[in-house]
């Protein structure tokens, strides 16, 4: 059924750049799990936390044993597979050498622990406890490049109610876990160089946006923002991001099979 909205929205609304020949490859793409198996070598148990090994990096990373580990299956394909509409990095928004990467909503930090090597630094904000101390064993070696922060990003600072037992980062004012809540502006407002900024917030990426105007203006990164979730509007997201560098290009891709938004915007200045 899933796939057949996606064809429908293909159809008869926008095609948010996926060709026919792309429509048809993901029509016809096996199970994720079955993908994600081109990548996940090992899953070991070890004390609180999952263990993963993968076939094309070094590194290991440390996922919770309170969330489902059949997670890292989706983003494991996500963050590898180069033909899916939620991978990272397109032809203007690849990683590239001497990187200062900040990743929004960093979750299990397979993204970033993908290209760490290429990074110069990378700032990982996660509010979620349970994925923050995975983050901490899985980049406990990257001390020198490496700063996480255990906040939750908006456009204003406060405090905000977390539910720790959502995969999807949901609030929840009555009895969710008490968390900060910054400003992408405040909390980088130190940093002398930002080149790559990655967004998933699970439908909180406008409101990040709007925290984050300084941030933008002064150093103009290449982004990467997811926009399909429930709470988006992808012209929203457009507009913001452009009404604070005018200059800025930007791509849509893929189709959600609910309502037929693109999966991900990537932003870029002329080059």
């Amino acid at each position: 059924m899933r796939r057949l909205r996606i064809l429908f929205y293909w159809l008869f609304r926008s095609k948010n750049n996926v060709t026919f020949r792309e429509l048809v490859r993901f029509m016809l793409k096996p199970k994720v799990k079955v993908m994600a198996a081109k990548y996940v070598k090992e899953i070991n148990d070890t004390p609180g936390q999952w263990q993963v090994g993968f076939s094309n990096i070094r590194q290991n990373l440390f996922w919770p044993k309170e969330c489902p580990v059949e997670g890292i299956y989706q983003v494991a394909t996500e963050t590898f597979d180069t033909n899916d509409w939620h991978y990272y990095q397109k032809e203007h928004t690849r990683i590239g050498h001497g990187e200062v990467l900040v990743d929004v909503g960093a979750a299990e930090g397979l993204f970033t622990l993908s290209v760490i090597d290429q990074c110069e630094k990378a700032i990982l904000i996660e509010p979620n406890d349970f994925f923050f101390k995975s983050l901490s064993l899985t980049f406990r070696n990257y001390a020198d490049r490496i700063q996480l922060c255990n906040v939750a990003v908006g456009d204003h600072e406060g405090e905000i109610r977390f539910n720790l037992s959502s995969l999807s980062g949901k609030v929840d004012e009555a009895s969710g876990v008490k968390k900060d809540l910054k400003t992408i502006d405040s909390l980088l407002h130190n940093e002398r160089k930002i080149t790559f900024l990655k967004a998933d917030l699970e439908g909180f990426e406008e409101s990040m946006l709007r925290g984050a105007e300084q941030t933008i203006k002064k150093h103009k990164p290449k982004m990467a923002i997811t926009s399909y979730h429930l709470e988006n509007n992808p012209d929203e997201i457009i507009r913001i991001v452009k009404g604070f560098v005018p200059e800025y290009r930007y791509f849509v891709k893929g189709i959600i099979e609910t309502g037929g938004k693109p999966v991900m915007i990537h932003f870029w200045l002329h080059q």
